[in-house]
């Protein structure tokens, strides 16, 4: 086949595919995005008002990391820009910043360093790396998360001013003491925009409740003057018409940098369990594959680029992805859509934007935080098991009591620590032989009764550094029982480290020592070949090792019957 014939056949495949994009999904994308746009512009607002920025900033977000995250990515429904818990963690990793005139300038250099973070991770293909974050941690820390975000908004919802550095016990103190200081135009205005959020959400969860209530509060403030009386406007935060959507180089000084990466990498932490989260579950709900390391790799770009213009951190957004999703959303394009309306908004209504009252953005992001406790996770774990109660209680006050990247790193240290313990208990059974010829399962302690001259071990999970002390004392327990022939099943072995390579040749010579012979069953392909490379099949004796087949218990049968002539014979040689 030609070149030119290759060309003309891509460039026809190209064009029917476009054709029907255009005929069959355009429609669903456009206005799953145009929907999305209008969830987006009160939402990223207010979560940049969480962090302490302009809240123009947030809809730059929802713009550049929308298009990049959708273009980049490979979920379908997975929409990309600011959240609540990325804008808590933001604002807690740079609270030392805060009172910096330049404190904007960190917001978007640590949106670089953490999508730099995350890039580096999908290019490395780690992405499998977020499954060792248990649930029990990731709805402690959201659940702590939402609770501390209400907190750090109450002062907003009654016009009381947060005291610098108070942490959540000192600010619900200060509000308490501060009662008669309420400015009742700015609790009438917070109030309305979370009953009119409600209620519309109740009415038709399709509506873009937050933006209708948002403008219904705002129109009530012009009407009424209460600007004059002390309700704060977005345009009180900053001048917004100074600000544009352009590339920006962020300018700090060098001796700050190297401090931003630990915090960097905890945001970027955050984001990407956050990001899995949802896309494991859109993917589950709509039988779509996940693929992390891809997910990674374009939420890193994503971040990126948000901070080259002027945006904050962002993530994959649970609520405006699983919108995008209910709305009909059919392709990726469907999220890139979203931030192009969100720049059509910017762009016809930038003027409007300064009416917003604040009081309002904080309604949104109080009924958003109360959202990220998820009362029904909350109680599965709690009637689970003792440990995941115990994660639970401890990722939730630490998102409380200690700075949010501390407990970040915490929660993700537990998970592990807890893997690592667990995974480094192995299951060993005892098999034998019933009357009918079949194999049966008992508990290993049922050896020391029986005193069996064979005894079929079966090991199931993972030896690894963690595990393989576990092997050596209960096999080891095995031999001094008279135990002519010790044969280990397996078949339902994961991995074997170099760590449990060293094991098993000890248990081997050991064994041999004892008067014990040693026979391998059941063993998996990729195990086999470790077996052979690191040279105990040499030293177990290839005529002792039976690789797994397809019938199951097949190879178990045939060490069986070899282990019986070692009884009888003493030896193989006879065979």
């Amino acid at each position: 086949m030609s070149e030119t014939l290759q060309q003309n056949i891509d460039f026809h495949h190209i064009v029917d595919r476009g054709r029907l994009y255009l005929t069959k999904n355009l429609r669903f994308d456009l206005m799953a995005g145009l929907t999305v746009a209008m969830i987006a512009i009160p939402q990223t607002m207010a979560y940049a008002a969480i962090i302490g920025v302009n809240p123009i900033y947030g809809l730059y977000t929802a713009i550049i990391s929308g298009m990049v995250g959708a273009f980049f990515g490979r979920s379908s429904y997975l929409v990309t820009g600011s959240t609540n818990a990325v804008a808590l963690a933001t604002a807690g990793v740079l609270f030392g910043y805060h009172n910096s005139p330049i404190y904007p300038e960190y917001v978007f250099t640590l949106a670089i360093i953490s999508g730099v973070i995350k890039l580096l991770l999908g290019v490395l293909q780690l992405g499998g790396m977020v499954r060792y974050i248990s649930n029990s941690v990731l709805t402690g820390f959201l659940a702590g998360a939402g609770v501390l975000i209400i907190i750090n908004q109450l002062g907003n919802l009654v016009g009381v001013r947060r005291p610098a550095g108070a942490d959540p016990l000192q600010i619900l103190w200060n509000l308490a003491t501060h009662v008669r200081q309420f400015e009742w135009h700015i609790v009438v205005i917070g109030a309305i925009t979370i009953v009119v959020f409600l209620l519309l959400k109740r009415l038709n969860s399709k509506l873009p409740a937050a933006l209708l209530a948002i403008v219904l509060a705002s129109g009530l403030v012009q009407f009424f003057g209460w600007h004059a009386a002390g309700v704060t406007l977005v345009s009180d935060l900053g001048d917004i018409d100074k600000v544009g959507l352009r590339f920006h180089l962020p300018q700090i000084p060098l001796d700050n940098l190297q401090s931003l990466f630990v915090s960097g990498g905890a945001v970027a932490l955050l984001s990407l369990v956050e990001t899995m989260s949802v896309a494991k579950a859109l993917g589950l709900n709509h039988d779509e594959k996940v693929y992390p390391s891809r997910e990674f790799f374009g939420q890193g770009l994503a971040s990126i680029a948000t901070g080259l213009f002027q945006g904050v951190p962002s993530s994959g957004s649970p609520s405006r992805s699983a919108i995008n999703a209910d709305s009909g959303a059919r392709t990726r394009l469907a999220a890139g859509f979203s931030g192009i309306f969100v720049l059509v908004a910017v762009l016809a209504f930038s003027g409007l934007i300064g009416y917003i009252p604040v009081a309002s953005l904080a309604g949104v992001v109080v009924v958003s935080a109360y959202n990220m406790i998820d009362w029904r996770h909350i109680k599965l774990t709690w009637q689970s098991r003792t440990v995941s109660r115990f994660v639970l209680i401890v990722t939730f006050a630490s998102a409380l009591l200690l700075p949010l990247h501390i407990a970040i790193y915490m929660g993700a240290a537990l998970s592990i620590v807890i893997y690592l313990r667990e995974s480094s208990s192995l299951e060993l059974s005892y098999l034998k032989l019933n009357q009918q010829g079949e194999f049966e399962e008992h508990n290993l302690a049922d050896i020391e009764q029986e005193h069996p001259s064979i005894a079929i071990v079966n090991i199931e999970g993972a030896l690894y550094f963690g595990a393989v002390d576990d092997l050596e004392e209960r096999l080891e327990e095995i031999m001094v029982r008279d135990v002519r022939v010790v044969i280990l099943r397996m078949r339902r072995m994961r991995l074997l480290a170099s760590t449990g390579v060293t094991t098993l040749k000890t248990l081997v010579t050991r064994a041999e020592h004892m008067g014990t012979s040693v026979v391998i069953c059941g063993v998996p392909e990729e195990i086999n070949a470790t077996l052979e490379s690191s040279g105990i099949t040499a030293l177990v004796g290839e005529q002792r090792v039976f690789p797994a087949n397809d019938t199951l218990f097949s190879a178990s049968r045939e060490a069986l019957s070899h282990a019986r002539m070692i009884v009888v014979h003493g030896s193989e040689a006879t065979d």
